[in-house]
C-alpha cells in the first residue's frame, strides 16, 4: 500500500478554536516537511462527522517524496508521544518544524489528547495536564470489529473506514496490496474486519485496524423479520404456556 497518508484526531472537548489551531499547527508541521521546490498537494481525504479528525493524502512528484514526509511525520509524532523534548527534533527538522510541533503539544494541554495517524502507527501525544502519559500509546493485538463499511478510497492505496458498532466511531483500515477482492460489494455493508487492532488504552474503543486478515460481509435480515421467528423447542398439547413458566419462576 502507497505511504502517502497522514491522519490526526483532536480528542475530548473540542472547541471551534482549537480545530482551528489544529489544522493550522498541522499545515505548518507538514509545509516544514516539505522538501523545498518539490511540487506537492495535500487533499482532503476524510473528515470525520462527530469528532475532530482529518485524513489528507498526498500527491507529489514522486512517490519518495510524500513517503519520507509521511515517515518525518510519524517520527514526530513518536517523539512527542514519549515526551522526548523538542530540542532532540531541532538539529533534524530545523526551526519551524520544532515550532509547529510546539503547537501542538500546548494544543494537546487544551484537549484531551492529540494523535497521529500513518498507514503504519498510531502516537497519541498527551500535554501536561494531568493525563497519566504511561497510557499514550494504543493497545495493538489481533482481533476483529465489527461495523459498517463507509468511506472506500482506492485512490493510492485502499483505505476504508469501518464504523464500528459499539462506539459509532470511525475505525481506520488499510489493506495491503492484492486484497482489493476483499472489498467486492462491501460499501455500506455489515461487516467484521480481523487483523491488528489498535485500541485507545483508556476506553479499548478500536482506532485502526493494519495487517488485515479478512473481511467477512454479515447476511442483512429485512426490516420485521423477527415477526417469523419461531420457538426452538416444539410445543405440544400439555405443556404450560410461555407466561405461566414466567409467572413460576417470578414467584419462586
Amino acid at each position: 500500500m502507497a505511504k502517502d497518508t497522514i491522519t490526526f484526531e483532536l480528542g475530548g472537548r473540542v472547541e471551534i478554536k482549537d480545530l482551528e489551531d489544529g489544522i493550522i499547527a498541522f499545515r505548518r508541521l507538514i509545509s516544514a516537511l516539505t522538501p523545498r521546490n518539490a511540487q506537492v498537494n495535500w487533499i482532503v481525504e476524510d473528515l470525520q462527522p462527530g469528532s475532530a479528525t482529518a485524513t489528507l493524502r498526498c500527491y507529489a512528484d514522486t512517490p519518495t517524496i510524500a513517503e519520507k514526509i509521511v515517515e518525518d511525520y510519524e517520527i514526530i509524532g513518536g517523539a512527542l508521544s514519549q515526551n522526548k523534548g523538542l530540542s532532540s527534533l531541532y538539529g533534524i527538522y530545523g526551526k519551524q518544524a520544532v515550532s509547529a510541533a510546539a503547537s501542538i503539544v500546548t494544543l494537546a494541554e487544551k484537549v484531551k489528547y492529540v494523535r497521529f495517524e500513518t498507514s503504519d502507527i498510531d502516537y497519541v501525544i498527551y500535554g501536561n495536564n494531568g493525563e497519566n502519559t504511561a497510557v499514550a500509546v494504543p493497545i495493538v493485538s489481533i482481533g476483529a470489529v465489527t461495523g459498517w463499511v463507509q468511506t472506500l478510497s482506492s485512490r493510492g492505496g485502499l483505505r476504508f473506514n469501518l464504523y464500528d458498532a459499539v462506539y459509532d466511531r470511525a475505525v481506520a483500515c488499510y489493506l495491503s496490496a492484492g486484497q482489493e477482492t476483499l472489498m467486492r460489494k462491501a460499501w455500506g455493508r455489515q461487516a467484521t474486519v480481523s487483523g491488528r487492532v489498535s485500541r485507545d488504552a483508556s476506553t479499548g474503543r478500536a482506532i485502526a485496524i493494519r495487517q488485515i486478515m479478512n473481511v467477512d460481509i454479515l447476511e442483512e435480515f429485512p426490516p420485521g423479520s423477527y415477526r417469523h421467528a419461531r420457538g426452538v423447542v416444539p410445543w405440544k398439547p400439555g405443556y404450560k404456556k410461555p407466561e405461566e413458566i414466567i409467572r413460576q419462576i417470578r414467584d419462586a
